[in-house]
């Protein structure tokens, strides 16, 4: 799996995602803080919405272009005649995006750092680098499905299924079953952090937020069981395919 890991790496090496791991995080940065800079809630926001919206997207724009990538320049040849376990391999790949996902969330980290401190803000540095950590703990989940996914179809696909998530979760997060709907975790992860709420008002102090330690529990559980989903996937489709 860590072979996997580093041949990954080297092919992701000189392609748009690599530029995408500090650019996105700023672009948003910079466009969310231009539009709630007087409302006193700039980080908020920015946390907030990355949450809701620009995280998941994120996700699945990594995941396509790296699959595209893989498509047009090899089309999987170059993992079937690798001597390596293909259920490790997929694995390695799932990894590889978890990491480039760690990267740029804390190269958000960084921006919010400096904007935190030319900004007033409510809440402390420490939460909201727990709730930036949080929110790319709690969307795992999403890496081995957007995955597979994208595998089998492509890209476009995996977008507009991101965008079903993001609006379903955005629906049901505020009925009781819907915490268990996983689109909404990303969205109810920082609320009790960051002290405000998904649509962007702040959390009333007599309202509960999420409990925290059940949702990274849950996603790191699904991430887990669609791993190796996945990778079984993945296996059974390169042999069918040699």
């Amino acid at each position: 799996m860590l072979n996997s890991l580093s041949i990954e790496v080297i092919k992701t090496k000189r392609t748009l995602v690599r530029q995408l791991l500090w650019l996105y995080p700023l672009l948003i940065i910079i466009v969310v803080t231009v539009l709630f800079a007087t409302t006193g809630y700039a980080i908020q926001s920015v946390i907030n919405q990355w949450s809701t919206i620009w995280f998941p997207l994120f996700l699945a724009l990594v995941v396509g272009l790296i699959d595209r990538h893989e498509k047009n320049s090899t089309i999987y040849k170059l993992i079937l005649s690798s001597p390596y376990n293909l259920f490790d391999y997929e694995l390695g790949r799932i990894l590889h995006i978890a990491l480039l996902t760690l990267v740029s969330s804390l190269f958000l980290v960084l921006f919010v750092s400096l904007l935190y401190f030319i900004s007033e803000i409510s809440v402390s540095l420490i939460s909201c680098f727990l709730a930036i950590l949080g929110i790319w703990l709690v969307n795992l989940w999403q890496i081995p499905l957007y995955i597979w996914l994208s595998r089998l179809t492509n890209i476009y696909v995996t977008i507009v299924l991101t965008f079903a998530g993001i609006f379903s979760g955005i629906e049901v997060n505020s009925y009781f079953l819907g915490k268990i709907w996983p689109f909404t975790w990303s969205e109810l992860f920082p609320v009790p952090l960051i002290k405000m709420n998904i649509n962007g008002l702040p959390l009333s102090h007599n309202v509960a937020g999420s409990n925290n330690y059940l949702l990274i529990a849950a996603a790191i559980l699904l991430f887990i069981l669609l791993s190796y989903l996945a990778a079984r996937s993945f296996k059974k489709q390169v042999i069918k395919n040699a």
